[in-house]
């Protein structure tokens, strides 16, 4: 596993998660961020990747993430314990950055039945640096809060390219580890969809390659189309979602089921993602 020059300072390391990648993204300059670490020790990917390019982990003077799931943060403590690296992150990522394990419990024994065990050996660090939304570090990167996906999902905004490095803020129609795009929040997600669309945005990097969007996106133009397009695809899934209501003789698990057959990209080993998305859209249409 190498790092994939993206843009001429930053660079895309995909490392294996299931039968996905996970992205840990690098970028080059006065000051070296890495955002996201994967699900690994560092030693299994990141630092060899980094010494193909000449560096090792004591050379990154911030580590960031996109959010605090297992698959883009595993790697933080042992980088924070055996490098001291510095971390910053967006004030509302502070609570799951420090405890991730109670966060993974929270996400995976909603739907037991459905669940793999919680990763509750993930270990957390704590910021150096706290962030408010929109507040530069070291004049380069900006957090965007964008949840939905989960609470704490941030995009962070690169100035110079004016990119952003997405994580899982994005869900397209989802990797075939869901089935199809996992929200946490509808309402959420769509407010993020919808407040990207109005920035000054010419690119994203993806956290994994995502079903209708790939893995990067150039150009105003195709970011505008990749954030419509997952909007579409929300409504795609809640007209879907709509018409088995009305016909009422489906479970939880049989409309997720019908769903991504209809709809998805893969029918994954666990359901409990493809639960969450449809709890929400069957909560939003009780609303109505």
């Amino acid at each position: 596993m190498q790092f994939i020059r993206v843009l001429d300072d930053v660079y895309l390391l995909k490392t294996p998660f299931s039968i996905v990648w996970s992205g840990v993204i690098l970028i080059r300059g006065e000051k070296n961020f890495l955002i996201d670490s994967g699900a690994h020790s560092p030693e299994t990917y990141i630092e060899p990747a980094l010494r193909a390019l000449g560096m090792s982990l004591s050379d990154i003077d911030w580590l960031l993430h996109t959010h605090a799931h297992g698959d883009h943060i595993t790697a933080h403590h042992e980088i924070v314990e055996r490098y001291g690296v510095k971390v910053a992150c967006l004030d509302k990522q502070v609570a799951n950055l420090t405890d991730p394990a109670q966060n993974a419990i929270r996400i995976r024994t909603r739907f037991p039945e459905h669940s793999p065990a919680p990763q509750s050996w993930l270990q957390g660090v704590r910021p150096d640096k706290i962030l408010r939304e929109f507040e530069a570090l070291e004049g380069r990167l900006t957090p965007i809060h964008t949840p939905g996906h989960d609470s704490d999902c941030v995009c962070w905004y690169d100035h110079k390219h004016k990119f952003i490095y997405t994580g899982d803020s994005i869900q397209g129609n989802g990797t075939p580890t869901q089935g199809i795009a996992f929200y946490r929040s509808l309402d959420d997600y769509l407010t993020t969809l919808r407040k990207l669309r109005l920035m000054d945005i010419h690119g994203m990097i993806l956290g994994h390659e995502y079903a209708g969007l790939g893995d990067v996106i150039r150009g105003r133009d195709k970011v505008v189309y990749a954030l419509d397009l997952c909007l579409e695809y929300v409504r795609t899934y809640h007209r879907t979602i709509k018409d088995m209501k009305a016909l009422g003789a489906y479970s939880l698990p049989d409309m997720a089921k019908t769903l991504i057959n209809l709809c998805g990209c893969g029918m994954p080993e666990q359901l409990f993602l493809a639960l969450y998305t449809v709890s929400e859209h069957l909560e939003r249409l009780g609303r109505k």
